[in-house]
């Protein structure tokens, strides 16, 4: 009796050390599958990335994004004066899949010749500004017409329009779908670099096909770098663009009532752009309060629409730092196909100090009031809420930080083709 008993012991003992060997090799071989499996997703996102590089862009349908390739569509670059949007226009200009055209919407546009374009460099005014191959508008230059001005532009692209999104604008449509065409034709990636789209930007994500990527900043910093310009250079440009875009825009309802919200709906409003400017100008140097409101009001709205309406969200202090870096660029690359190296993005963070509670109070104020007034375009989508993707709440970011550098001394006084992006995050605010 004791050895069969011995014998079926050692059976099951072998069958058990059999089972176990199994269970160690299945567990190995489903970890090789899910390995197998997420190689086989990257490499099918680079054939198809590599695939759409091949073919070159083509001009999109009407619709949004899912209605064209996110490899090839045109990427709409939305930000705010001073967010450093000067150094992420010249990042895809670097790159010679793009086409990437400055400030579609400048006013200067519209008198734009050869001879202006030479002339609007990075040198030709104190905008610290990294270093640029060719002056700000040379992708303009087989655009402009006989006399002079770009075609198909209009005078009411820069201001007039800054608060319409409800309305379909054909001409505005037409002369955007012009410079798409322009990039097609050299089978080139269009790229644009705004700040005098973020108050339209549902119009854009409407009417405008492609990758919307909304480049914020916190706004105490648009502030400070703002305001760091008047008190340095007598430069009165950036902090009179709200108040010129408050007298002379057309609006939506719901925008009049958000403006009338913070008691900004009663500054008169004129078609003529030179009285407007005079008038801001008066403005900024006899009433500081105002101001600071009308700042506050058009930037808070902005970046409520720009985030609200964007397929991707970039802070640009965020970009400052590795992670997040890391984050960008591998949602860049797997989403949209697109590769830059971020790696010399560097803004300060301003900490609040002494004298900032004015300003703050009428930012976080204006940015209450935004959030809640704003349409939510893009609802339903299955999109996550983090502030990497669209819907991302329109807050500051607020992070430990060093003081601004101060603004690059030189020649003061407007110029005539002064370029809106922000300085250099290398170079300080």
């Amino acid at each position: 009796m004791g050895a069969p008993r011995l014998s079926r012991l050692w059976q099951r003992a072998a069958l058990a050390l059999r089972l176990a060997q199994l269970h160690v090799r299945s567990r190995h071989m489903k970890s090789k599958l899910r390995l197998l499996g997420r190689r086989h997703v990257a490499l099918t996102r680079e054939i198809a990335r590599l695939e759409a590089r091949r073919r070159g862009p083509t001009p999109p349908a009407s619709g949004r994004l899912h209605d064209c390739d996110p490899y090839t569509a045109p990427i709409w670059i939305h930000a705010p004066w001073r967010a450093g949007s000067t150094y992420v226009w010249s990042k895809f200009r670097s790159s010679p899949q793009y086409l990437a055209f400055y400030e579609p919407f400048h006013e200067s546009l519209e008198t734009l010749t050869h001879e202006t374009i030479e002339g609007a460099t990075a040198t030709s005014w104190p905008s610290g500004h990294p270093s640029l191959d060719a002056p700000y508008y040379r992708e303009f230059a087989p655009l402009l017409a006989p006399g002079g001005g770009v075609r198909g532009f209009e005078h009411a692209f820069a201001y007039t329009y800054y608060f319409v999104n409800d309305e379909p604008l054909p001409e505005q449509q037409a002369y955007l779908n012009g410079l798409v065409a322009q990039a097609c034709a050299l089978k080139r990636r269009a790229v644009f670099g705004f700040c005098r789209s973020t108050g339209r930007a549902a119009w854009f994500t409407r009417y405008m096909p492609g990758v919307h990527i909304a480049l914020t900043r916190d706004g105490l910093g648009l502030w400070r770098s703002a305001l760091g310009r008047k008190k340095t250079l007598g430069d009165l440009y950036f902090v009179t663009r709200p108040l010129v875009i408050l007298l002379t825009s057309r609006r939506d309802r719901w925008i009049s009532d958000y403006l009338a919200s913070l008691n900004l709906d009663a500054l008169p409003r004129t078609s003529d752009a030179g009285q407007a400017l005079r008038e801001a100008e008066q403005l900024a140097i006899a009433d500081p309060a105002i101001t600071m409101r009308a700042f506050a009001a058009v930037f808070a709205l902005g970046t409520a629409l720009s985030q609200r309406h964007a397929d991707i969200v970039m802070p640009i202090e965020t970009l400052s730092t590795e992670a997040g870096r890391r984050t960008l660029s591998a949602a860049l690359a797997g989403r949209f196909g697109i590769e830059i190296d971020w790696r010399d993005c560097a803004v300060p963070v301003h900490q609040a100090q002494a004298g900032d509670e004015a300003f703050l109070a009428c930012w976080h104020e204006a940015l209450r009031h935004a959030e809640a007034c704003v349409p939510d375009g893009r609802a339903g989508d299955g999109a996550g809420n983090t502030s990497w993707v669209r819907h991302a709440p329109a807050a500051p970011q607020p992070s430990p930080g060093t003081p601004a550098r101060p603004p690059v001394p030189g020649r003061s006084g407007p110029h005539p083709l002064r370029p809106e992006g922000d300085m250099a995050p290398s170079r300080g605010t």
